[in-house]
């Protein structure tokens, strides 16, 4: 396996209304389960844009990640999650801090439940 939960990773997402946008996204799922299900991992978005639906944002600062530093202030949008294989991953590009992954589950758990 050459991704796991709290990477950090680069894929191409797919919006509602049908556009794909190279974006990093944080893996939430773990490892057993991309074991068991043939590679499959759930991520949520990271984007730069703090404007969409704050309510469900977790803000992201340069020192809650392991091997990256953002270029702009970002964050991780909770409600937005998605499943992908490791064929569609990019590259991976750093890692959540263990603390600040269980508090950004946490929120994806408020959001989307």
């Amino acid at each position: 396996m050459k991704y796991h939960q709290r990477d950090i990773v680069e894929v191409n997402f797919q919006f509602a209304d049908g556009t794909f946008k190279v974006h990093p996204a944080i893996i939430v799922s773990n490892d057993d389960l991309q074991e068991d299900e043939f590679g499959l991992m759930y991520l949520v978005l990271i984007t730069s844009n703090r404007l969409i639906n704050p309510q469900y944002s977790y803000p992201l600062l340069d020192d809650m990640v392991s091997g990256f530093t953002f270029t702009k202030p970002s964050s991780v949008k909770c409600q937005i999650i998605a499943g992908y294989v490791e064929r569609d991953v990019i590259r991976r590009i750093g890692t959540i801090k263990e603390r600040y992954f269980e508090e950004i589950v946490d929120k994806v758990i408020a959001s989307v439940f």
